[in-house]
């Protein structure tokens, strides 16, 4: 299984410094292992559960029920779909139960229609569901699709202490180039193929692109070759604070996001920010972002020639948006906020 933003988030709360300073924690995944766990404080217990598909729910259920029981556990947090209907199916009704929903609930093409339909009748329609939802828009949105009847809560996701550290330079259109860095798992919903198709337009230009992310490079590759294009597959980076500061831009072209970390990690790091012109973005990032269309490719080379050629100013955009990413995504308001909203269940 590749790792997404909310597995990240998650090996990030339960590091050193986190939400193992304040109670006893144990970390149950479905799948394994992952590097993430090299994150996580070595106080933390760690429950493999092996998971192997649909034929398996009813093991799983009860490993999770075990688990609850024999460490007296009292809150249970659950993340991502199937495992918020799992666990609230394995959850006693004496112990709490909460989920944080990763996703734009009515944007969500990538969970099957069956699982959607398990998890708003089994789970999200009872009257005990708690839910997290990571902005007012998304909570707007998960409200307008499901007559919820339990708690619900806004929390933004955070980002690691270090981006804030990152040192970067302002971006000097005399330097004539322009060097992109892209971030995120390689599949469909993160529309990296979007991105190749732009760069046609800008072979005459000396901008360059980067994506990281874990999954198949080849099809990307394929199309790069094909194209002749200056984009590049990276792959995975295990420390992406090592190398951000190279980079005189962030984009990203997602068809839909959640809260999305990468984002809010090159803000941090005092980098511009290109965004896909969609809802849930513009939501969160408000107007610290360059914001592009995902049909048309000419107009979305045309705002990287502008920035190319300093027709855009982005160097005061990066300074005001770090500012924000400070006011909104880190650890310490993160791990405050949660400890709050577990009191309140």
């Amino acid at each position: 299984m590749i790792p997404g933003g909310a597995e990240v988030l998650l090996a990030n709360s339960l590091a050193p410094g986190g939400l193992n300073e304040f109670a006893e924690n144990h970390l149950a995944f479905f799948m394994g292992p992952s590097y993430l766990l090299d994150r996580v404080d070595k106080n933390v217990t760690i429950h493999h559960l092996n998971y192997k598909g649909v034929s398996d729910i009813l093991r799983l259920v009860k490993r999770i029920n075990k688990i609850i029981i024999a460490h007296k556990i009292d809150i249970v947090h659950s993340h991502l779909n199937p495992a918020g209907l799992y666990t609230y199916l394995a959850t006693p009704k004496a112990v709490k139960h909460i989920h944080t929903l990763h996703t734009t609930y009515s944007m969500d093409k990538e969970t099957s229609r069956a699982r959607l339909w398990a998890e708003k009748y089994l789970f999200l329609l009872k009257k005990d569901a708690n839910v997290i939802l990571l902005s007012d828009f998304i909570k707007a949105d998960f409200l307008k699709a499901i007559p919820f009847k339990g708690k619900s809560f806004v929390l933004n996701n955070f980002i690691p202490d270090e981006f804030f550290n990152i040192k970067t330079q302002d971006y000097n259109p005399q330097k004539k180039e322009l060097r992109l860095i892209a971030l995120g798992t390689l599949k469909p919903l993160k529309n990296f193929e979007y991105l190749i198709e732009v760069f046609k337009h800008l072979k005459n230009e000396n901008i360059s692109l980067d994506i990281y992310g874990e999954g198949d490079k080849l099809p990307y590759e394929q199309s790069i070759k094909k194209l002749g294009v200056k984009v590049r597959m990276m792959g995975h980076v295990k420390n992406i604070t090592e190398i951000i500061g190279a980079y005189d831009l962030f984009i990203m072209p997602s068809k839909f996001e959640g809260f999305p970390l990468s984002v809010f990690e090159a803000m941090a790091a005092g980098l511009p920010v290109m965004l896909s012109d969609i809802l849930p973005l513009r939501s969160i990032v408000k107007e610290h972002a360059v914001y592009f269309k995902l049909d048309d490719e000419k107009a979305a080379a045309l705002k990287l020639k502008d920035i190319y050629y300093g027709k855009t100013a982005i160097n005061d955009q990066s300074s005001k948006a770090k500012q924000y990413a400070l006011t909104t995504a880190t650890k310490e308001k993160y791990i405050k906020e949660l400890l709050n909203i577990y009191d309140s269940i």
